[in-house]
């Protein structure tokens, strides 16, 4: 390495010092440490070589200096605030098992299970008031109407035919034959009634689960 070599890269690195006056010490530090040490050791025609392709030391000054710029007016990124969890009870998951718990709950545990279904879905935010009074309240007081029109019909059957007592005589002391294996009318309304609150409340569920399609947590 002759001393010319040395001479340009000395001057070559004086220049960039002066342009570079105004960057951060930190900065200016590294960016004249790494062009020294890619300087190092080399010959005339190698220096003059590499010092054409690093260009003026002006231009690396103000690249550097933009480079700070732009990461001075670059937002920091937020920290990340944690969201906050979607309720249970809004979740789609929450609302079908609450539909099937209302459709098969009753079968599980009578009367307790369809009302405990009955209390999910009125907590599920997935329907609208109406649906859910449709679902709930509309199979219950379309049996208890009929459990009482059936009750109405069988007392009125009983005070028509005297009130007769189980041996099949009347007040009146007429006997009526009374044949214990065939089921009266009213039994098979009673029948009819129960098989309507069968029917009715597994249907309510599975509607509210077909009206669920296409929502999501809300």
């Amino acid at each position: 390495m002759t001393r010319t070599a040395n001479s340009m890269r000395d001057d070559y690195l004086a220049r960039l010092d002066e342009a570079m006056r105004g960057l951060p010490h930190g900065v200016a530090a590294d960016i004249r440490g790494g062009i020294a040490e890619e300087l190092e050791g080399l010959d005339q025609a190698t220096t003059a070589e590499r010092i054409a392709r690093l260009g003026n030391p002006e231009d690396i000054a103000r690249e550097a200096h933009h480079a700070q710029s732009v990461d001075a007016v670059a937002p920091v990124p937020a920290v990340g605030v944690p969201q906050t969890p979607v309720p249970t009870t809004r979740t789609r998951g929450f609302a079908i098992a609450a539909a099937l718990t209302l459709s098969f709950g009753g079968f599980v545990l009578p009367l307790v299970g369809w009302f405990v279904g009955a209390v999910l879905v009125s907590l599920s935010s997935l329907w609208k008031a109406g649906e859910k009074v449709v679902a709930i309240v509309v199979p219950f007081v379309l049996c208890a109407l009929s459990g009482l029109l059936v009750s109405a019909m069988g007392f009125s059957s009983w005070t028509s035919t005297g009130g007769s007592d189980s041996s099949g005589t009347g007040s009146g002391g007429e006997f009526e034959a009374i044949n214990p294996l065939i089921p009266a009318w009213y039994d098979l309304v009673w029948f009819g009634v129960m098989l309507l609150g069968v029917v009715l409340i597994p249907l309510s569920g599975l509607w509210l689960l077909w009206r669920l399609r296409g929502r999501a947590a809300r």
